[in-house]
């Protein structure tokens, strides 16, 4: 009987303590604190905030009392304000950072980045790009999470150089040769779409030409090596190749370079992968079409090539919040959803086998051009203004927020200055922020 009784009371203090549970969770989850979160991404094109938005509802519905603010902005907006808010003491909680720009940001006062070591660790370090990742160490941390790579590649219509019986190009000489024999204003086709207004994708457009023959901004040791026969002769080359652009090239930038060769007019381009998706958008018919290199007189396949990821300011008041949002990003569908807002804009620097095929499977031009997406997954070579052969430092991002390379070169095409002089007031300048 005195076991029976013992039993009925165990099973009656098992239930009230279910049903109080129960009845709690509800209260501890109304009494947790709202947090909310303010995300700069440096983008602006307009699927990415459609994307941010959607996975930060998505997280909000196993995290209710957090709410994120997604800001947009231009690369070229924030070179500016990230300095002002460290400056007065406004920083956002997260940004989308390049990995350029990292150690300037960080080093700025006020402006320090949190160690991102934990958040790589949990996410498996094996499973990121080694050099990618390596890429983001300065002061024994991670300033940032790396999430995609953007490399610049020439794409050339297959077709249109058949047509005029060009063979498939190798070369710088080769492309310029192309540029001249398919321009044909008078018919509304011209021999490339390159860059020209003073903004970052000229700055991106120029870097592959002189990387891949050779030449540099800065030497291993952090010194300027711009002005020598490489760089100089590179800015003979893109200016070669400007008097074969559509009219009004000198204000043309990222998007009027994708959007003209989308439409059939240039029959090359320098840009980034999407200039393929774009293109597939608009001209499904062709499929195959358009093949990828990176030109080279020095028989050299390096390109310029940005590594953009995810830091967070150590002033964050909500910098556990942030970290775990982050990571979010990198589960299967969050991941996949966030190369599939690249367009190809963004190769992957994180190994989620899944997430890569889902994100595969949906992007007709991965379908349309296996020989092309092959090229862009094979080469992983490449540097960025401010970066280059010297590595992560302090003073990388004041080259790009000051567009020293995309300034000179501007004004050397709108001017038709000489070389020789633009590449003496490059080399200034960057001696002016590294020393002689």
């Amino acid at each position: 009987m005195v076991c029976y009784q013992t039993l009925i009371g165990f099973f009656r203090r098992a239930v009230f303590t279910v049903v109080l549970g129960a009845m709690l969770s509800p209260l501890a989850a109304m009494a947790q604190q709202p947090v909310k979160l303010t995300l700069w991404f440096t983008d602006s094109r307009a699927q990415y905030k459609t994307w941010l938005d959607k996975a930060a509802a998505e997280y909000r519905k196993t995290h209710p009392n957090v709410t994120i603010d997604i800001v947009q902005m231009s690369p070229s907006d924030a070179y500016v304000k990230w300095p002002a808010a460290v400056a007065s003491g406004n920083t956002p909680d997260i940004t989308w950072m390049f990995y350029a720009f990292a150690a300037w940001v960080n080093d700025l006062p006020g402006g320090t980045l949190t160690s991102m070591d934990d958040i790589v660790n949990a996410l498996d370090k094996n499973k990121f790009h080694a050099a990618s990742l390596d890429a983001w160490r300065y002061k024994d941390k991670y300033l940032g999470v790396p999430y995609t790579r953007q490399p610049y590649y020439l794409f050339w219509r297959k077709d249109r150089f058949a047509a005029a019986g060009l063979k498939e190009p190798k070369t710088w000489d080769d492309i310029m040769n192309a540029a001249k024999v398919l321009h044909k204003p008078e018919k509304g086709e011209y021999g490339i779409a390159i860059a020209g207004k003073g903004d970052w994708a000229l700055r991106q457009n120029f870097e592959v030409v002189l990387y891949s023959n050779g030449g540099h901004l800065l030497s291993k040791e952090g010194k300027p090596v711009f002005d020598n026969e490489v760089g100089r002769k590179a800015i003979d080359i893109y200016t070669e190749l400007f008097k074969y652009t559509p009219p009004g090239s000198l204000n043309a930038a990222y998007a009027e370079v994708n959007r003209s060769f989308a439409q059939g007019g240039p029959a090359m381009a320098i840009s980034l992968p999407v200039a393929l998706s774009q293109f597939h958008d608009a001209n499904p018919s062709k499929a195959g079409q358009v093949g990828a290199l990176i030109p080279s007189n020095a028989n050299l396949q390096i390109t310029m090539q940005n590594n953009k990821g995810w830091s967070i300011f150590d002033k964050s008041p909500n910098k556990a919040e942030a970290k775990k949002f982050v990571q979010f990003l990198y589960t299967t569908e969050q991941y996949a959803a966030g190369l599939e807002a690249t367009a190809l804009g963004g190769l992957p620097l994180y190994d989620n086998k899944e997430a890569i095929d889902v994100y595969f499977n949906r992007v007709g031009s991965i379908k349309a051009y296996p020989d092309v997406v092959n090229t862009l997954l094979a080469n992983q070579t490449g540097y960025y203004a401010g970066i280059d052969w010297y590595g992560q430092n302090p003073k990388g991002g004041i080259v790009g927020s000051k567009g020293i390379l995309e300034r000179n070169l501007n004004i050397h095409l709108a001017r038709k200055t000489g070389s020789a002089e633009t590449a003496k007031n490059i080399q200034r300048e960057l001696a002016e922020i590294f020393g002689d």
